[in-house]
């Protein structure tokens, strides 16, 4: 007795027997299996762009529960590529198994670096940050800056308890800086002027939103406190 040979039609050029579904975040890939025996189904998982660790293969179905199944593979992150192996299984084992891949939608880039407050100058500050480590799939467009202010805030006051607290804070959308504003210079590094400030002490902190076409990031980590 021998293993079975590779399934058949997997995948198959039917578009009855195969499609992706793409829902951002997450892709549906499903297909039909036309082998007459039972099918054992991998995924092999790549790592998020940054990641130190390698691809890994994670076992979706030991073994389907007919030999004519329907398997969707769902909660897949979005801008990706998985490779998929399905082999056809009989009392001896397992037999060759048939690869391909599935690629998922772009989504919504990463959240931007914090940012930092790099000059402070005529009653403006200059804030500066780092692209997301991904794009989500599609070109960055805009970046929206945002301030929380915090009126009556100082160093002191803070630093001991004393001054107003976060229920006192307001936000301010300062607007949006497009992704090419400065071709010119460090491509790596963003930076936008906002003002003017409160003529009174305030503390100041910055947040950085990242657009594409997909969506907008969260909103990177606050920056560090700035005290006028």
């Amino acid at each position: 007795m021998q293993t079975p040979a590779l399934p058949v039609s997997v995948p198959s050029k039917d578009p009855d027997d195969w499609s992706s579904t793409d829902t951002p975040p997450h892709s549906v890939p499903t297909w039909k299996l036309l082998s007459r025996e039972l099918e054992v189904a991998f995924l092999l998982e790549k790592p998020r762009p940054g990641s130190n660790e390698g691809p890994s293969w994670i076992t979706l179905c030991e073994c389907t529960k007919s030999t004519n199944p329907v398997y969707v593979v769902a909660n897949l992150a979005g801008n990706n590529t998985y490779t998929l192996d399905i082999a056809a299984v009989n009392k001896v084992g397992p037999g060759d198994g048939c690869e391909f891949q599935v690629s998922t939608a772009p989504v919504e880039p990463d959240p931007p670096s914090k940012p930092w407050v790099d000059e402070a100058r005529d009653g403006c500050l200059n804030i500066a940050w780092k692209p997301p480590a991904s794009d989500g799939g599609l070109p960055i467009l805009a970046y929206r800056i945002r301030m929380r202010k915090l009126v009556g805030g100082t160093t002191f006051n803070q630093w001991h308890g004393m001054g107003p607290g976060e229920k006192q804070a307001t936000w301010v959308d300062m607007g949006s800086v497009g992704s090419r504003m400065c071709e010119e210079e460090d491509p790596s590094v963003y930076n936008a002027w906002v003002g003017p400030l409160e003529a009174t002490s305030c503390e100041y902190r910055f947040q950085i939103i990242a657009l594409n076409k997909a969506g907008e990031s969260k909103g990177s980590e606050l920056s560090d406190a700035q005290y006028t």
